[in-house]
């Protein structure tokens, strides 16, 4: 076992080896470990801002019972506002249509 580990570790050294012996491929690792350094750097640096309200507004958490019971009581306040409006308005239209129909016609009336 620790015969095949110290052949892994002699093939990898050879292929470093190998491929960095060149002037070109060494300044293509070292431009990829500056970005990639840099990338790492800004991520650690965005995580030490501190959040602000407006940052979750986007994205609640499920676990902030205070903004769930706003979001929740901002959809009723939608829900009541189409019962008041709009399905009022189909009442009074729908008593309208009754009331039409159930007027008596005049000439249904007359009979010889």
């Amino acid at each position: 076992m620790a015969k095949n580990k110290s052949l892994l570790l002699a093939g990898l050294a050879a292929g470093a080896y190998a491929y960095f012996r060149k002037k070109e491929n060494r300044d293509k690792a070292m431009v990829a470990f500056n970005n990639t350094k840099s990338k790492v750097n800004a991520y650690i640096d965005s995580q030490k801002h501190q959040k602000s309200d407006l940052t979750g507004a986007g994205h609640p958490d499920p676990h902030d019972i205070p903004d769930n019971n706003m979001v929740d009581e901002g959809a009723m306040t939608s829900v009541q506002y189409y019962n008041e409006e709009v399905q009022e308005k189909s009442k009074k239209s729908s008593k309208d249509t009754e009331e039409v129909e159930k007027k008596p016609n005049l000439n249904d009336q007359i009979t010889l």
